[in-house]
């Protein structure tokens, strides 16, 4: 997904389904010196965050992180089945 200033609540919802529907690896290299030791913890107050925040386009950089997230464990065959 490409940036946008901001996100709806649906594509949020739609995100935290997708990552509440597979399993992956815990550790994420995003690359550019961003490593995620554990990405569920990450996620966690990520989500509390962006549910919060999603209509605050100072937010979307945040945001746009967890898409980043689910593309990279995708890129990176990380992704290892759906619950």
């Amino acid at each position: 997904m490409e940036y946008k200033k901001s996100y709806t609540k649906e594509e949020l919802l739609e995100l935290r389904h997708w990552f509440d529907t597979h399993t992956y690896e815990k550790e994420l290299d995003m690359g550019h010196g961003l490593f995620i030791p554990d990405v569920d913890k990450t996620l966690v107050p990520m989500f509390l965050t962006a549910m919060d925040q999603y209509e605050n386009i100072t937010f979307s950089g945040q945001i746009r992180q967890l898409f980043r997230i689910r593309e990279e464990l995708i890129k990176q065959n990380k992704v290892t089945g759906e619950k």
